[in-house]
């Protein structure tokens, strides 16, 4: 029988209401604002955010150590005047456990999409994304230790999971796309980084950007954080690259955006598999994928 995606919603902000009111805040209705990776929930009617984990559970050994990044990365980057969203103040922020799953408390606050169509809100999402690089770096590398698994771990545990699915041609293309991206990697300076810098996961408040999601923040290049959002929103990546004096057609650039292309279509296999709805959409990208030349292209410049 297939799982019901929103019996199981219910039933986790059920419960994080619940441990939330031993906590201290009594919850009249859990309202979902996003369900992905994570289950992200207002606790109403306080100005309290849980970002629970749920798929990203299934892929991560540890999970609250995910969740314990973002509190203190957030935490350091508001304390150095940086636009993000912060844990709350209004109880200890966890991370919480409730039913099996594990969630972080934050500040729930009114947030604006940004204007994909509006070339001024391309360059100064960009420009915001060079300004938080700069502050991550400033940030002890530390912060993004513990069980990171990312990208390289993850790729692998998602692939074990999803290869039953996906058929023999298709696991047989990830696996040489993936040793191929391994013997190619570039020899990038490591620092901290977002780790997933996409346009979903920056937003007006109050008419100024902040940045959120910070539970992949790691130590990569920082090319990893600007492939994302130039795959995500080019205009707005090309703007960050400049600001930050990084060529967009440098190899390690091209190099990880292929990276990119292959950890965001597994983790789209994984939802697909658990949920139905999306299947058609992620059957016809992963069929995009494969008649991809790109990462060919790529390799091919390595052996010049």
């Amino acid at each position: 029988m297939e799982a019901d995606p929103e019996t199981d919603t219910q039933a986790i902000a059920a419960a994080v209401a619940s441990a939330v009111a031993e906590i201290g805040l009594r919850v009249d209705e859990p309202a979902v604002l996003r369900a992905g990776a994570n289950l992200v929930l207002h606790l109403r009617p306080h100005p309290v955010v849980a970002r629970v984990a749920t798929l990203t559970a299934e892929m991560r050994r540890n999970p609250a150590d995910y969740l314990r990044r973002e509190r203190d990365i957030a935490t350091a980057l508001h304390q150095s005047g940086v636009g993000v969203i912060t844990p709350t103040d209004l109880v200890d922020p966890g991370p919480h456990h409730a039913d099996g799953h594990w969630f972080l408390l934050m500040t729930h606050r009114r947030l604006e999409p940004v204007d994909l169509a509006s070339d001024a809100e391309a360059s100064a999402v960009g420009r915001s994304l060079a300004d938080l690089e700069a502050a991550l770096d400033e940030l002890p590398v530390e912060l993004g230790a513990g069980d990171v698994g990312q990208p390289w771990d993850e790729i692998a545990t998602l692939m074990a999971t999803v290869e039953a699915t996906t058929g023999p041609t298709a696991t047989g293309r990830l696996v040489d796309a993936v040793e191929a991206l391994k013997a190619t990697e570039p020899d990038d300076r490591l620092r901290l980084v977002h780790g997933d810098a996409r346009r979903v996961n920056v937003a007006r408040s109050r008419g100024h950007l902040v940045w959120f999601d910070f539970e992949d923040a790691n130590s990569r290049p920082v090319a990893w954080d600007l492939a994302t959002l130039r795959r995500s929103w080019p205009a707005a990546g090309d703007e960050a690259c400049r600001r930050l004096h990084i060529d967009p057609s440098a190899f390690s650039m091209a190099w990880h955006h292929e990276l990119r292309e292959v950890y965001a279509l597994l983790w789209n296999l994984l939802y697909a598999e658990r949920d139905p709805r999306v299947r058609t959409a992620t059957g016809e990208r992963l069929a995009a994928w494969l008649t991809r030349t790109e990462l060919d292209e790529l390799i091919a410049r390595t052996d010049r």
